[in-house]
């Protein structure tokens, strides 16, 4: 997925203004150094409390901060942050170890997740992911409290038709008052990652086999359920993506980032649908229904 902006100008777009919190010297040096040769301008600190002074100061356009910190750590550091502008994308870089503070960031709003050491094109990837989400905005809208809208999508496997849906639902969810003016970025993430997975396990990018898409909204609940028309997998036999080193594969990776951020995420008895629930207020957690 990519844009397209117009330039009546002619000058140059606006570099995309980083902000990178690590205290090894050397991952920062190698962070900034290559987002540079992208062409961000990006800016670094050594700990959280620096990196928060530095978002004080400027506005930054996304924000990468390892866990584990001195002074302010990471997940203090997203929190601060996102009390101060909440729609900029924050990506960690997590070790091992950190697997239980990563899922408690995801629920509390981080946007993404980069295993150490860096995969550098794993960075860039998930770097434009982060920035293009953030992009995709709903118009704001009458918002109708109490009611409830169910949107139902049928798309070819396209990679370019993902952005599209995701605005639709983002849409819907401000209609019903879901949200204020957009989807949180880590929410759209979790639908990405499920229409991916549909698109390319499921329907392998046939263009002539289409996912369906059905999302039930209401001023509390957002239930998205996606389904592929391949032949589905036995679900039972798919790795715990927590477990190990499992979260930080390729094949664990969308899986893991759906759990972290929705609040439910079974399969059905096929293995080629996925529901997804994501309440608006802090609930009892519920049954794991993974195996569906």
């Amino acid at each position: 997925m990519s844009d397209v902006c117009g330039n009546l100008t002619g000058s140059p777009p606006p570099r995309r203004r980083i902000l990178v919190a690590d205290d090894d010297d050397m991952v920062r040096q190698v962070l900034v150094r290559y987002l540079a040769n992208q062409g961000m301008e990006v800016k670094a600190a050594g700990d959280g409390q620096e990196a928060l002074d530095l978002f004080n100061i400027h506005p930054f356009e996304l924000v990468i901060s390892d866990l584990r910190m001195p002074v302010l750590d990471g997940l203090q550091l997203l929190h601060a942050i996102k009390g101060l502008n909440p729609r900029v994308p924050f990506i960690f870089i997590s070790g091992y170890g950190d697997i239980p503070t990563v899922v408690e960031a995801l629920k509390a709003g981080a946007d993404n997740f980069l295993a150490k050491p860096v995969e550098l094109n794993e960075l860039a990837k998930v770097v434009r992911q982060a920035l293009n989400l953030a992009a995709t905005q709903a118009l704001p809208l009458l918002q109708l409290a109490h009611m409830r809208q169910v949107t139902y999508l049928a798309v070819p496997s396209r990679s370019e038709y993902i952005r599209d849906i995701i605005s639709q639902v983002a849409h819907s969810a401000v209609c019903v008052g879901y949200a204020e003016c957009d989807l949180d970025n880590n929410l759209k993430l979790a639908l990405v990652e499920a229409l991916t997975n549909a698109m390319e396990h499921g329907n392998h990018w046939d263009e002539n086999l289409l996912v369906h898409l059905e999302a039930d909204l209401t001023s509390d609940c957002l239930t998205v359920t996606i389904q592929d028309q391949g032949p589905g997998f036995d679900v039972c036999s798919l790795s715990d993506p927590t477990c190990g080193e499992q979260i930080f594969s390729e094949r664990g990776r969308g899986v893991f980032l759906m759990q972290a951020i929705m609040d439910e995420v079974w399969f059905n008895a096929q293995g080629n649908g996925v529901t997804m629930v994501k309440r608006r207020h802090a609930a009892a957690p519920a049954p794991d229904r993974l195996a569906g």
